[in-house]
């Protein structure tokens, strides 16, 4: 079965609706987006949900201690790490860390291989932007990159889409955000 990650949770009604409808993670944007969430009220809605549902925050090149500070006052389970954050500043926070990679070009196999990851996120490459732009990820590197561990697949996934790309790419899970907002 495909794991579903929800991004870009704001408020406790839509976690607790996430969780409720079979969402396996949900993901608290830490960094610079319109759905940038605090670091209170991160702590205040996590404290409200099941022990089960797996939370995520999600930072972009964010100072180490600040990331290990959020973890353990959010209590996070894990750090996504949606920047340009090094191997070595991804192997200090293993195996609390989940590192994206944005499919940009051919590169990108190379790039997942050389962090030695078991488990990643692909998100669609922008020039300005480090995720939730609503662009769909090219799925010819998708399909190669999904072959190279557990693989949550970001970008461009709607209601109308996701379920063709997942059996065209047949990733380990999707991390869906704009794709499912309603605003």
């Amino acid at each position: 079965m495909v794991k579903v990650k929800i991004c870009g949770i704001t408020n406790y009604r839509d976690a607790a609706d996430a969780v409720d409808c079979g969402a396996d993670a949900l993901g608290f944007v830490l960094a610079k987006s319109p759905r940038q969430i605090t670091i209170s009220k991160a702590k205040a809605i996590i404290q409200k949900l099941p022990v089960f549902a797996i939370k995520i925050g999600v930072f972009v090149n964010a100072p180490l201690q600040e990331v290990r500070s959020a973890l353990h006052y959010c209590g996070f389970n894990l750090a996504q790490l949606h920047g340009d954050e090094s191997k070595q500043y991804f192997r200090s926070l293993s195996p609390y860390a989940l590192k994206t990679f944005r499919a940009e070009n051919e590169t990108i196999v190379e790039k997942i291989r050389s962090y030695d990851v078991r488990s990643f996120l692909l998100d669609a490459f922008n020039p300005r932007l480090y995720g939730g732009t609503g662009q769909l990820v090219n799925l010819n590197l998708a399909r190669k990159a999904s072959k190279l561990g557990n693989m949550l697949l970001s970008g461009g996934l709607t209601p109308e889409n996701v379920c063709r790309i997942i059996s065209l790419v047949k990733p380990y899970g999707v991390d869906v955000s704009s794709g499912v907002e309603k605003r």
